[in-house]
């Protein structure tokens, strides 16, 4: 049985309690792909070197960083960074990890025209070297579990002219548990979950079945809607949004902490299939 987890690149997440969670669980014979986010850390980069940081906004709601040819190179640099830092937190704790900070897992399509608000301005960008994942290599990621590695992935995609782009963390988690069949997706952020009222972190809705998703998309605001998409497209019998802040988050998690959203076969064992 494999889990995927994805730790959230946002400002104010400490990966240590994390890491440790985590291989103490690998330790005990659980197999886990982790993929990580590196916003915080490219925002930092960009502001020693004074390069503002923007973001667009997609018809759908949906925010993404504005990823020009500046802002990729500084991009890589800090997923290559936090990618580093991940890796050594495992190995120094006992575990067996192989980086993949570059474009050597992940596959994907640059997006040549984006229709966006871009500090609340409508525009269509076309300098923009963000991708739409298209596969993971799933022979690679096999090979290194088999082996006994624990593959750890930085969103840097490999586009069709061999351009580095910015994917989503959250969809290539979802595509990563898809792909490999997965039993657990869990997305750790800054956040509890998703909230009934962003203002109160104390309105985590507890689950729903994949079923029911469209009747909660309306909660989602901001970063939490890509979560939800996440969710929906890896279609694996269970994804959990939760705290990575709380004690041991990996074990709270799947203990019951934050947003379970479960397959419909799942979500029947407690009470609220879709």
């Amino acid at each position: 049985m494999i889990h995927v987890l994805k730790i959230g690149g946002g400002a104010g997440i400490d990966a240590g309690p994390v890491l440790g969670n985590l291989a103490r669980r690998i330790a005990d014979g659980e197999r886990w792909v982790v993929v990580h986010g590196a916003s915080d850390e490219a925002n930092r980069l960009a502001g020693r070197v004074g390069l503002p940081v923007q973001t667009l906004t997609g018809p759908d709601g949906h925010v993404s960083r504005y990823t020009d040819a500046q802002m990729i190179e500084l991009y890589c640099a800090a997923a290559g960074a936090v990618n580093q830092r991940l890796v050594a937190g495992l190995v120094v704790r006992g575990i067996w990890a192989a980086g993949l900070a570059g474009p050597t897992v992940i596959s994907a399509r640059r997006k040549t025209a984006i229709r966006a608000l871009r500090n609340g301005r409508p525009v269509i960008v076309r300098d923009d070297f963000s991708g739409t994942i298209e596969r993971v290599d799933e022979r690679l990621l096999t090979l290194l579990l088999e082996g006994g590695y624990t593959p750890v992935i930085a969103p840097v995609a490999l586009g069709t002219a061999g351009e580095r782009l910015n994917v989503d963390g959250d969809l290539v988690a979802a595509t990563v548990a898809r792909t490999l069949a997965a039993h657990t997706l869990i997305i750790l952020s800054n956040v509890p979950g998703l909230l009934r009222d962003p203002a109160d972190p104390a309105s985590v809705v507890p689950g729903f079945s994949l079923g029911d998703l469209a009747r909660y998309e309306p909660l989602a605001q901001g970063r939490m809607k890509k979560k939800l998409l996440a969710a929906q497209q890896a279609a694996v019998p269970r994804v959990i949004l939760s705290d990575a802040g709380l004690p041991a988050p990996l074990d709270a998690a799947l203990a019951g902490a934050g947003t379970h959203i479960l397959g419909e076969r799942e979500a029947e064992h407690v009470g609220y299939a879709g």
